[in-house]
C-alpha cells in the first residue's frame, strides 16, 4: 500500500516538472498572430498591408488581353494604375496595339483590398463591349463584370487580385 502511494507521488512530481519546463522553456513574444501574419503578407507585398492593398487592370480594346498590378506596385492606387497600364502596353501579345490599352483610370479598373475584373462581348469579331467589376474574391467580381456586359456575342472575362493574409 505504502509503495502504491509512493510511485503516485513520484509521478506527480515528474508530471509537475515535464509541465513546469515546458512552460518555462517556450519563449514568451508580445507579436500577437494577426501581427504575424501583417508581416509575412507584407515581405510577400512591400508597401502594403493586407486588405490595403490596391489592384488595377488596363484593358486593350484591340486585342482584348490585358495588363496588371504587377509585384511590388500594389502599395498606393498611383503605383498600381500605372503598373497595370505599363504592364498593358509592355506585353508582347499587344505589340503593335499598344496605344489601344486603357487606363484604369478611364472606368475605374482599380479597386482596394479586393480584386477587380474584367469582362467583354465579341459578337461577328468585334468587340461589342467591356465592363469593370469589384469585389473581394475573383469569382463575385467577374460575375459583376460579366453582368453588365450580358448580350448577344460570346462574353469573357479576366480578374487581378493583390496579395492578402493566407495567400
Amino acid at each position: 500500500m505504502r509503495t502504491a502511494s509512493y510511485v503516485r507521488a513520484m509521478l506527480a512530481l515528474a508530471a509537475a516538472l515535464v509541465l513546469g519546463g515546458t512552460l518555462l522553456a517556450a519563449p514568451a513574444t508580445s507579436v500577437t498572430p494577426t501581427r504575424v501574419a501583417a508581416v509575412q503578407v507584407s515581405a510577400k507585398a512591400p508597401g502594403c498591408m493586407p486588405y490595403k492593398c490596391w489592384a488595377a487592370i488596363s484593358f486593350n480594346t484591340e486585342t482584348l488581353r490585358s495588363g496588371w498590378t504587377q509585384n511590388k506596385q500594389w502599395g498606393s492606387k498611383k503605383k498600381a494604375v500605372q503598373s497595370a497600364f505599363a504592364h498593358c502596353k509592355n506585353r508582347p501579345v499587344n505589340e503593335g496595339h499598344r496605344d489601344a490599352c486603357k487606363s484604369p483610370e478611364g472606368r475605374k479598373a482599380y479597386n482596394q483590398g479586393g480584386c477587380v475584373a474584367v469582362a467583354w462581348r465579341v459578337k461577328d469579331g468585334n468587340l461589342v463591349e467591356w465592363a469593370v467589376g469589384k469585389s473581394l474574391g475573383p469569382i463575385v467580381a467577374q460575375r459583376k463584370a460579366r453582368k453588365a456586359v450580358r448580350g448577344e456575342g460570346t462574353v469573357d472575362s479576366g480578374y487581378a487580385c493583390p496579395p492578402r493574409r493566407g495567400r
